[in-house]
């Protein structure tokens, strides 16, 4: 039996549990008829986003999504309307003046790069509720005018702003609980007679995580490889969600009086638990545990954090992994002191073993969406695990840190084969997360310096920090003024000092790995190949150990799982005798090696072309070595 086939009923059905039903509305005319009809569209609206937000999101997804007929079959549902929306819409509509918006754009930010150009002009010129055809904003005017005091209804108001002094937002929470209870009568109002809830918040964009798309290429979804440059601290914000000042507002309140939550859900906002979950949490740890305090306050103890934090889990929200991460970062400079007491407090509420919360610990703050600056927080968890370098290898697995060599030699080729210039060149935006590391350098420098170079974590990140240095290479051919300005100020040169340290550090390169070296055009990069790992790969031995100039990370307070020590030898005349002599030597059984193992023609006359250049370059390498550990030294000093 076919899709075709089915009942209209359970071809709805389906429908309704569809995240986007588009791809489904494309298989037949019928299923087109049906994903089209707006009872399946109110119905698929409700369904997914709740009765609250249900008109939200239908003006966000704006023409042809919405229509009268769509907008009638949602007041029919039981789609809810509050006054604070119609104060919303009333801001947000009407189009705006695109010729205006490219004169201030020319004015105020000279020469954009036209792709860039672009993306400012969509945002500017269609925030929420712009587009919405007249017939479809009067007849949601009208509903709100029926339902909230006619003619009096404060349209030039902002319920929200309301909301912020009932609930005597500008005080200090000791001075607030009075406040608000002298308030508590004006505020259900509020809530029960004009449906007032907050916008839903916006969502959360994965930064990092690359996964293979439906196309089959490697990259970032489009929605999450925007960028988010936009000032959402602008009220209204262009997107419609809400904001994380006006969330801080609702979330605040309910910290001061809980029961706010049974009011909203007895007026069908069961979402709001959802919405300011992760802000209600992190708001109740920080009332416990307060950044400054007074002479009389006294550290709770573990039975008060489990208490306070059962009291709102019995109202609906959760404590979820994201949000144990988020505690450990939020009191980081507070662990030695506070730390076993929200572990166990953690363990106590979830009911896990404790060795279960240091295991979701450690895989949140390696989630690469996080953005960690110390590493005395890793450290603090990681001493707690019994095989820490296994529970490390596993999470960067989880998290598809490093992909397969087909995999990168595969985006490497479409791009440098593509069009070089980058507005028009489509294989950009999947080629662009290959050019910078998921993780921030502390987490390379721990990994290096708490397991050692030798380990499977640090060898396992190796293959990551090489792919991503000869993408930089690839892109760097392409014009500077046409490169997006953050990658350029920002994650490039982490990424390419990371890669030098880890080369200096003589972290094992796999062999697998070679081939992408046929791409790369740096000859600082190919340098780093040729003295420390390619006569290992072809199995030539070399016994010299060239002294080392550049200092391995160093950080303090971190005990090595494994310490290695090393036997350097002086820097005497002899020495660089020596060294001279196994170069020749080393030269002549690479060339006889070269001629049996490599069958690509054009890499070996690019090794070959190469060679001539590392005999005019040892003394160049010497000096810029000498430079490079002293700015290296003085970093590294930083962290003691």
């Amino acid at each position: 039996m076919s899709l075709n086939n089915l009942a209209p009923e359970l071809k709805v059905a389906i429908i309704l549990h569809l995240r986007n039903p588009t791809s489904l509305a494309r298989c037949s005319r019928e299923w087109n008829n049906i994903v089209n009809l707006p009872s399946t569209k109110s119905k698929w609206l409700i369904g997914r986003h709740g009765r609250t937000h249900a008109l939200f999101h239908a003006v966000r997804m704006g023409e042809p999504f919405i229509n009268l007929d769509v907008v009638e079959c949602l007041f029919a549902q039981k789609a809810h309307i509050s006054r604070y929306f119609i104060q919303r819409l009333v801001l947000g509509f009407g189009k705006c003046d695109s010729r205006l918006i490219d004169l201030k754009l020319t004015h105020n930010m000279g020469a954009l790069v036209p792709g860039r150009r672009k993306s400012i002009q969509n945002k500017i010129r269609s925030p929420w509720a712009s587009n919405l055809s007249f017939d479809v904003y009067s007849r949601i005017l009208k509903e709100g005018h029926d339902r909230f005091d006619g003619n009096d209804i404060p349209i030039r108001g902002n319920d929200m702003e309301s909301f912020y002094y009932l609930s005597a937002g500008p005080l200090v929470i000791s001075q607030a609980r009075t406040k608000l209870k002298e308030n508590k009568k004006e505020i259900k109002t509020l809530i029960r007679r004009y449906k007032f809830a907050p916008f839903p918040p916006r969502p959360k964009p994965r930064k990092h995580i690359l996964e293979k798309k439906g196309d089959g290429n490697i990259g970032l979804n489009n929605t999450e490889s925007e960028s988010r440059a936009t000032n959402f601290d602008d009220h209204p914000p262009s997107d419609g969600y809400e904001n994380v000042r006006q969330l801080t507002v609702i979330a605040r309140a309910i910290l001061i009086y809980p029961k706010l939550v049974n009011v909203w859900k007895k007026n069908g906002y069961h979402e709001i638990v959802n919405d300011v979950n992760d802000l209600v949490m992190r708001g109740s740890l920080l009332i416990l545990y307060p950044s400054s305090t007074s002479e009389d306050w006294v550290k709770p103890g573990l039975a008060q954090v489990i208490d306070e934090l059962k009291d709102l889990i019995l109202l609906g929200f959760k404590l979820t992994d994201a949000l144990i991460g988020d505690a450990l970062i939020l009191f980081e400079h507070r662990l030695k002191d506070i730390g076993e007491i929200l572990i166990d407090a953690f363990a106590a509420i979830r009911d896990l073993p404790k060795r279960k919360i240091i295991s979701i610990c450690l895989t949140e703050l390696l989630n690469p969406d996080r953005n960690l600056k110390r590493h005395d927080l890793l450290d603090f968890v990681v001493n707690q695990i019994e095989k820490p370098e296994e529970e490390i290898l596993s999470i960067f697995k989880k998290y598809k840190i490093v992909h397969s060599v087909a995999n990168y030699r595969e985006a490497f080729t479409k791009f440098s084969t593509g069009n070089m210039d980058i507005v028009a060149n489509k294989s950009l935006s999947i080629f662009q997360p290959f050019t910078y590391l998921k993780y921030s350098p502390i987490v390379y420098r721990y990994t290096i310096v708490k397991f050692g170079a030798q380990s499977k974590a640090t060898k396992h990140l190796m293959k990551e920090v090489t792919s991503v240095r000869i993408a930089i290479t690839l892109m760097t051919e392409v014009l500077s003024q046409q490169m997006p300005s953050g990658l350029t100020s920002f994650r490039w040169p982490d990424s390419i000092t990371i890669f030098n340290e880890y080369c200096k550090a003589k972290v094992p390169l796999k062999a697998n790995f070679l081939p992408l070296f046929e791409k790369c055009q740096s000859d600082s990069v190919m340098k780093c190949l040729f003295d420390g790992y390619l006569a290992k790969l072809f199995g030539v031995k070399v016994d010299y150990q060239p002294q080392r100039t550049v200092r391995v990370p160093v950080l303090s307070s971190v005990d090595p799982v494994v310490q290695r020590t090393k036997k350097r030898k002086a820097n005497t005349k002899e020495a660089k005798k020596e060294k001279d002599k196994l170069h020749q030597k080393w030269r002549k059984q690479f060339f006889e090696q070269l001629n049996k193992e490599i069958e690509n023609g054009k890499f070996k006359e690019s090794l070959q072309k190469f060679m001539p250049r590392t005999d005019k370059s040892m003394q160049e390498e010497e000096d810029a070595d000498s430079a490079q550990s002293k700015r290296v030294s003085g970093k590294w000093s930083e962290l003691r």
